[in-house]
């Protein structure tokens, strides 16, 4: 694709590996000068040395708000804009559902819900300057009633909710935001490989039984649209949320 990103700077949070780090090269493709966030340094170090030349990146937990007031100042000095931002950071690892304490509901809406709002909240500002645009990655579990932790469910759900809500006072400032709502993505180091290597009759009939498409998503595919979504081709889209699960919600 040829969407006319050259240039951008780009902040992708939870960028070190996975979905996140397939939105960083996607982007990356399209000339884009990517920043990488994480919390350990040496795994950040690593992917940025991997991607080659206009890749930086920052250490920075952004579930603590000083943390992301530091990451933006970095920005800032450094580069004087932000253009693209990808809010990536989640974990659905929880307690089985009903047994979750009352610490696991507000980690789980740290590392779900809050890790993105502090970072929207903190960047605006700076976004606002260049017609910024942001995507949040959620989950299906965010949308429909799936096996997974509740308070992970229940996080994804406010997430979207925010992503709505919030998209008309940022189109006030010339920001646009979307929501990508991912369903089984497979990759190395994912739930899913995890799964697979312990049952993987179990997965396969998972798969075949309840999508669609009839296989798991990849993580370039989330890049994908990722990118489309932070280019001019995308304009008047905001306060969407993009489901790309290989039809798995719409068979329920």
């Amino acid at each position: 694709m040829n969407l006319k990103l050259k240039n951008k700077i780009a902040l992708i949070t939870g960028s070190s590996k996975g979905i996140g780090r397939s939105i960083s090269d996607s982007l990356k493709q399209e000339q884009c000068k990517i920043i990488l966030n994480g919390r350990t340094n040496s795994t950040l170090k690593n992917a940025a040395n991997s991607m080659g030349e206009n890749t930086d990146y920052f250490v920075a937990d952004v579930t603590n708000s000083k943390a992301c007031e530091k990451l933006r100042d970095y920005i800032s000095k450094k580069y004087g804009r932000l253009d693209i931002l990808v809010c990536n950071v989640g974990d659905g690892t929880s307690f089985p559902s009903g047994n979750e304490t009352h610490k696991e509901w507000q980690k789980m809406f740290e590392v779900n819900f809050f890790s993105a709002v502090n970072v929207i909240q903190t960047f605006k500002e700076l976004l606002s300057k260049n017609n910024g645009v942001i995507t949040c990655i959620s989950s299906i579990a965010g949308i429909e009633t799936i096996s997974v932790p509740i308070a992970y469910a229940s996080a994804k759900s406010a997430l979207n909710t925010y992503v709505k809500q919030i998209s008309k006072p940022l189109a006030e400032m010339e920001i646009r935001i979307n929501a990508v709502v991912p369903g089984n993505i497979f990759f190395e180091g994912s739930v899913w490989e995890k799964k697979q290597k312990e049952n993987p009759k179990k997965v396969k009939n998972f798969i075949k039984n309840q999508v669609p498409l009839k296989r798991f998503g990849k993580p370039e595919e989330i890049g994908s649209i990722v990118s489309f979504l932070s280019s001019s081709k995308a304009s008047f889209i905001t306060g969407s949320i993009f489901v790309i699960d290989g039809g798995q919600t719409n068979s329920f």
